[in-house]
């Protein structure tokens, strides 16, 4: 993929390989009337929005469920509530989903695709962190409780640095799913500079034409975010599994 971007048109195609650095594939995705920078961006913005809301509300509900008091069969059909919803095809809630955004004017931009892939993100977000923070002991809550901590603070200041860890890898991966989802940009956007870049990498596959070339260019610059949170991600997500709150 990265050797078939930098190459020019002619030598794509051209049955004896060899290589001829170009970046005539670059350089037409990012002309000044094409709208492959904007998606790039739209990209970058939807991940940030909906992998900061998954982050917050999951971890108050996390925290919530983990330390707070509920029953256990209130915490178990919570988590089995969240958990079922993982296994219904995405398909299936995008027309009821569509009917809302569209009453409330969030159809074409890129607030209504963060709120979309948060509702979609959000669930497992909220398990893992439940996980991560049944990791954290209580007697810390407890203790700073007697020091005069409020709960908000007890959450800010104890509990959430010592499951950091797993909130960490929580982010990395909801991040790569927000960044990889092709099904709402496409059903909830009109295209062109509405849409993220997933939806822009579809469309350089026309009926007369394949770009072999810009489809490698886009490809490389979508693939080397994922394989750097990949890095990553494999290391906190080992990091959040190992680690407790054994340093109090």
């Amino acid at each position: 993929m990265i050797l078939i971007a930098f190459q020019t048109p002619r030598r794509i195609i051209d049955p004896d390989w060899a290589l001829e650095p170009s970046l005539y594939s670059f350089q037409e995705l990012f002309t000044a009337d094409a709208v492959y920078g904007q998606q790039v961006i739209n990209s970058v913005l939807i991940v940030l929005g909906a992998t900061l809301l998954c982050l917050v509300v999951g971890a108050f509900a996390g925290y919530s469920l983990s330390h707070l008091g509920w029953s256990k069969r209130t915490t178990m059909g919570f988590l089995a509530g969240a958990a079922m919803l993982q296994l219904i095809p995405p398909m299936t809630l995008i027309p009821g989903l569509y009917v809302v955004m569209s009453n409330y004017g969030l159809l074409g931009n890129v607030q209504g695709l963060i709120l979309a892939n948060t509702v979609f993100n959000l669930p497992f977000a909220t398990i893992m962190m439940k996980f991560y923070f049944d990791t954290v002991p209580s007697e810390l809550r407890e203790s700073a409780a007697m020091d005069g901590a409020s709960e908000l603070k007890t959450f800010a200041r104890v509990m959430t640095p010592l499951a950091a860890p797993g909130i960490a890898a929580v982010g990395i991966f909801t991040a790569i799913q927000v960044w990889n989802e092709f099904l709402m940009g496409l059903v909830f956007t009109t295209g062109g500079s509405e849409a993220p870049i997933t939806v822009g990498i579809a469309t350089l596959i026309q009926p007369q034409e394949i770009k072999f070339g810009p489809m490698a260019a886009v490809g490389v610059i979508t693939a080397v975010p994922i394989i750097l949170l990949v890095i990553v991600a494999n290391r906190q997500i080992v990091a959040g599994l190992t680690r407790g709150a054994v340093k109090g």
